[in-house]
């Protein structure tokens, strides 16, 4: 769980607010002295976006269950969404720059260049 939200890059309280559930019950669950229930399994899965199942995931698991090239598809998703967030915040604080062209991807998530 722990991994998951550090990617997505929010806190503790974040999750904790957003999921329902209070900050010490996500520092007990990342630090495996406690379990979460299926309703706050589900809760928790939500907030970061992904399927239940994968918060009793190790990340062997993952990459057995998704195969090789897992890490490297979920990391270029992370890209996307960070650079999009990134686009957003500098056109909000500047919104006379000028945009930048589209950047397009193939099907399996990996950018295409000389477009």
């Amino acid at each position: 769980m722990k991994r998951y939200r550090i990617l997505l890059g929010i806190t503790q309280a974040e999750l904790a607010e957003k999921a329902g559930i209070s900050v010490g019950y996500v520092g007990e669950v990342e630090m495996g002295r406690k379990f979460p229930s299926p309703e706050k399994l589900e809760a928790i899965a939500r907030v970061l976006d992904l399927r239940p199942f994968r918060l009793l995931m190790g990340p062997e698991d993952i990459t057995d269950a998704m195969g090789p090239d897992a890490i490297y598809e979920t990391a270029e998703k992370l890209k996307r969404r960070l650079s999009d967030e990134i686009d957003d915040f500098v056109n909000e604080a500047d919104p006379n720059r000028p945009k930048p062209p589209p950047v397009y991807y193939d099907v399996h998530g990996k950018r295409l260049r000389g477009r």
